[in-house]
């Protein structure tokens, strides 16, 4: 895979919880990419931050972290597909948790992606960066998880 993925917690007063892909190498960066991110898979910020605490709080226990002020950086290791499967569902997970304002359907879609398998967190996270498909946008993505979370 040409990323390593960062999850970044920042914990104040709004907590946010970000995941990035940052080009692996200097050498494969874009010109925009070497002081940014080459995407966000996704960004949760607020109240909500609190139903991935655990995920997080394992990916730190698992992985290790920096800490710089308030902000917690746990880099994921660059070749370990599992690694990159946890930043994926997280990212994911704070993608669909920023999206959906109805609190039984965001329950639902937690469920539905914690129990998710590699599988369909992959299929998911291509559909919602648009790699497979540049139809379908990150509003008919979350749509789309919403309605197969239902019981």
């Amino acid at each position: 895979m040409p990323y390593r993925y960062v999850l970044k917690w920042t914990r104040e007063m709004n907590e946010k919880i970000c995941v990035e892909a940052w080009p692996k190498t200097v050498d494969v960066a874009l010109e925009g990419e070497m002081k940014r991110p080459s995407f966000v898979i996704g960004k949760l910020q607020g109240s909500r931050v609190i139903m991935l605490r655990q995920l997080v709080d394992e990916a730190i226990k698992t992985y290790g972290s920096k800490k710089r002020h308030l902000t917690v950086r746990v880099d994921f290791p660059k070749d370990d597909v599992q690694a990159i499967a946890v930043a994926y569902r997280l990212g994911l997970l704070a993608a669909v948790l920023s999206k959906i304002e109805n609190e039984e359907s965001l329950e639902h879609a937690y469920q539905y992606l914690m129990r998710a398998t590699q599988e369909e967190i992959w299929f998911w996270a291509s559909k919602m960066l648009g790699v497979v498909d540049h139809l379908p946008r990150r509003e008919n993505v979350v749509k789309a998880l919403t309605i197969l979370s239902r019981p």
